[in-house]
């Protein structure tokens, strides 16, 4: 079975954060650059009309100052327009309603950095190249290389260090040249610079450490909304909205989605017999069982309710599925619970429905008078009804029902060919 990541990927990933967050870095996860991506997507409109501004009030300062240089300070500044506008529309291009693999985020997030290391580049140079022998002009490119370093800010969201690299690119040049061209208040200018650096520096290392303090709650809340208190993996609430992704992927790429049903045979009669303290830790070691099988990143296990589980096995053929549920069906019976109320064999077993679709829309329908259409809930029911059997014929056991059998027949709308009379 292909294998591919997703969303229960990510979750696996937040888990796994909080139980290593001493030895981990909170923004390696997907959950976060995601957000913070979104972020810097929503307020790319803010950032480029902050540099705008700002480069036009300092080419606007140059000119009424007389710059001899006119051409080059006209190069810049279209070079910074230029950049700002791909910066602007590649932010536009992040859709956060749309499914990233944490590969395609980190792309994404790297090539956002690129472009605002550029634009920082721009205003670092400006501080070497345009630099201006007028006190009042050099204080106000000061202030506008800071307010540059603080629009910066946001991406320490993506790169604390990148972040740094981009306050020195920023404020070096102009401040060597204030030490080095300069006397008296430029030195003192040059000085006040350089501590600007610093302090700016220091206020993004606390806001790095107030951000992941705030973002290890989120993911807390999150992983506690998401995962089943008494089997600790996926509730059925982070199995619907998953599910409904899939379906659309599915759907988009004409792939095959398989989803397994399993019921523990005579739960309630175990719980009224061991008690409900051993009927959690029964359900325990069931999910054990079942996550043991299912070992795909793309493969969503999760507690449906009560004594139900279900798997959903994106990219996943119906024989697969098959396969894969016996493998589950015998590794509960293998733990060998005992179940002096369960029947014959007297251990805890489980019965499994197994179905499998391609989903599709009315617009995929190749044929000309009737349309057959696949809807989620048809992968469901074809599960349920399926596991129904498997308890009906004895327990223990696995049945299997293709979902194709309850498609839904959209007939195409009559043809005009009525004719009218004069």
């Amino acid at each position: 079975m292909p294998r591919r990541g997703n969303s229960m990927q990510q979750h696996n990933e937040m888990i796994s954060m909080n139980k290593k967050k001493a030895s981990s870095s909170l923004h390696t996860s997907p959950l976060i650059l995601l957000g913070q991506i979104t972020f810097l997507s929503r307020h790319g409109s803010i950032w480029f009309w902050g540099n705008i501004l700002a480069a036009s009030l300092f080419v606007l300062l140059r000119w009424v100052e007389g710059n001899e240089s006119m051409a080059l300070l006209l190069a810049w500044f279209g070079a910074m327009v230029g950049i700002n506008i791909v910066r602007w529309l590649f932010g536009q291009r992040f859709l956060p309603s749309q499914h990233y693999s944490p590969e395609e985020l980190q792309e994404f997030g790297q090539r956002y950095l690129i472009y605002s290391t550029l634009i920082s580049t721009l205003w670092g140079v400006s501080g070497f190249i345009l630099f201006s022998q007028e006190p009042l002009v050099q204080a106000v490119h000061v202030t506008l290389l800071a307010g540059a370093v603080i629009a910066a800010m946001p991406v320490l969201a993506l790169s604390t260090l990148a972040l740094y690299m981009q306050i020195g690119v920023i404020l070096l040049p102009i401040t060597l040249d204030l030490f080095l061209l300069g006397h008296g208040t430029q030195h003192s200018l040059a000085l006040a610079t350089a501590l600007l650096g610093i302090l700016l520096a220091m206020a993004s290392r606390a806001i790095t450490s107030l951000l992941n303090d705030l973002h290890a709650v989120q993911i807390q809340m999150q992983e506690q909304a998401h995962t089943d208190p008494v089997t600790q993996i996926a509730n059925r609430r982070f199995f619907d909205t998953i599910f409904k992704t899939e379906w659309r992927r599915a759907a988009r790429e004409g792939k095959t989605i398989s989803l397994l049903m399993i019921d523990v045979d005579h739960f309630k009669r175990y719980n009224d017999r061991h008690g409900h303290h051993a009927g959690d830790q029964c359900l325990q070691i069931i999910a054990q069982c079942i996550k043991a099988v299912a070992r795909r990143a793309s493969d969503v296990v999760a507690r449906h309710g009560g004594e139900e589980f279900v798997i959903l096995l994106p990219d996943t053929s119906l024989e697969n599925a098959f396969t894969l549920a016996e493998r589950v069906r015998k590794n509960v019976e293998e733990q060998r619970i005992p179940h002096s109320d369960g029947g014959i064999p007297r251990i805890v077993t489980v019965s499994i429905g197994v179905s499998s679709c391609t989903p599709n829309t009315p617009r995929d329908a190749t044929a000309l008078e009737e349309a057959a259409v696949v809807y989620p809930a048809m992968l469901l029911n074809a599960a349920d009804r399926a596991l129904y059997r498997s308890k009906r014929n004895g327990r223990n056991q696995v049945a299997r029902e293709s979902c194709g059998d309850g498609i839904i027949q959209l007939s195409a709308p009559p043809s005009a060919a009525t004719t009218h009379a004069a």
